[in-house]
């Protein structure tokens, strides 16, 4: 037996009803009269053959079975209106707005791009750098990451990258500079990270070094800043293995006691879910790949 649809302008009207909660509301979302409202959903009625709204104290409620009905509307309009997007854009470049920090953008994340964009001509990643809380940022954007879990609204967040710390120092300071244990780098020029200031607190705890007073050193904004100190000979930098391993692989950097490494809350992302944006979903599976990839490395030494 051939299943007949309902009448599609009543079931557009029935979702607005239901969500507003108000004849009067959904009138004026849909550029209608509240007469011609009561008209579409009477017509749903009858196709129905049954009582869709009953009246409540806040204005007219859906049935029970009306409320399930909702559900399954509401996803296919959902989904209509997706492929209705997809449609116009066809054959437009999708941009995917990133912001992520500037040691992750040009240590991981540019390089790395190239794959992407080859793979997908049609999807232009624009990336911009922030440091600020993801309650604070103001611009628009579709992946935000950042080096801890982030929480907000309607947002999903995953982890993707491992963070490891480790010393790091260029082979020309090294050459200058003998430390035969963890205690002797107390007498280094230790490079500190303005937002990361306990790390080399917290990594001469795990090295079983006690520690009097304030740790010496020079202390910069961003991380980029405090490796290009230490990739000039300034000193020993706590570096992050997802972001150097080009610097270890070309020996630019060394590290100074590999077996002690700090495990960070690692780097995450947050996006909006991207199950209806298969576009979105791939870039987010993309990202998911390669720091599997990179994370492996980490952990196999190779980094």
């Amino acid at each position: 037996m051939k299943t007949r649809l309902p009448p599609l302008k009543p079931l557009r009207v029935f979702e607005a009803v239901v969500r507003t909660g108000s004849l009067t509301l959904a009138a004026a979302e849909l550029h209608l009269t509240h007469s011609a409202v009561s008209q579409q959903i009477k017509l749903l009625e009858q196709h129905f053959d049954q009582t869709l709204f009953v009246r409540g104290q806040r204005g007219v409620e859906p049935t029970a079975a009306a409320r399930i009905f909702f559900a399954d509307v509401k996803a296919g309009l959902d989904r209509i209106s997706l492929a209705a997007e997809q449609l116009l854009n066809t054959g437009q470049v999708r941009i995917i707005r990133v912001s992520c920090t500037p040691s992750m953008a040009m240590r991981w994340l540019i390089p790395r791009l190239s794959s992407f964009q080859i793979e997908n001509p049609r999807v232009e990643i624009r990336v911009t750098t922030s440091t600020v809380a993801v309650d604070a940022i103001k611009e628009p954007f579709d992946v935000l990451i950042r080096r801890s879990p982030m929480h907000r609204a309607e947002y999903e967040c995953i982890r993707f990258l491992d963070d490891v710390l480790t010393p790091v120092a260029s082979p020309r300071y090294l050459q200058q500079h003998r430390f035969d244990s963890p205690a002797a780098l107390l007498q280094a020029s230790l490079l500190h990270l303005s937002s990361r200031s306990e790390t080399w607190t917290r990594w001469f705890g795990e090295a079983g070094v006690p520690i009097k007073g304030q740790l010496p050193g020079q202390i910069y904004e961003h991380f980029f800043l405090s490796l290009q100190a230490a990739l000039t000979d300034l000193g020993v930098a706590m570096g992050s293995l997802a972001l150097i391993e080009d610097d270890l692989a070309h020996g630019a950097l060394l590290p100074l006691f590999p077996d002690l490494r700090l495990q960070d809350k690692g780097f995450h992302l947050l996006f909006r879910p991207s199950h209806q944006d298969p576009v979105l979903a791939n870039f987010i599976a993309w990202l998911q790949a390669k720091g599997k990839q990179t994370s492996a490395s980490i952990r196999n030494g190779a980094a």
